[in-house]
């Protein structure tokens, strides 16, 4: 009989204590938008592994790590204006590319989200 009543309180115990699942309404925009997010967040990270954009970042005291932390930190309408605006300039223009890159920073600077040129001083 105690062993009855331990194995039922027992499992009684655990199924209150199980955690709830559930399900939610995931529509086909958000899914798109999500996959969206992820393609542009991985095409700049792309930029930034690229041997020429580390080179150049080097040279101008961001560390390539640091960016990359900061393109993580990125929303999706920083990620599209970006890639945008990187589709719209002529090939080769890797200058005008890191140019884009710092500028980005240094708004994500002035935002106070990041700090990697400690001449700005967030607003």
């Amino acid at each position: 009989m105690k062993t009855r009543l331990k194995t039922t309180i027992a499992t009684t115990f655990l199924l209150l204590s199980a955690g709830h699942a559930s399900a939610g309404v995931y529509s086909s925009d958000q899914a798109i938008s999500s996959q969206q997010y992820q393609y542009n967040k991985q095409q700049v990270l792309n930029l930034v592994d690229s041997a020429e954009v580390q080179q150049k970042l080097t040279t101008l005291g961001v560390s390539p790590a640091e960016a990359k932390m900061r393109v993580e930190n990125m929303t999706n309408e920083e990620l599209i204006t970006f890639n945008q605006q990187m589709n719209d300039m002529p090939a080769g223009g890797i200058i005008g590319t890191i140019v884009t890159v710092l500028v980005v920073v240094a708004v994500l600077d002035l935002m106070g989200i990041t700090d990697v040129y400690p001449f700005i001083r967030p607003i």
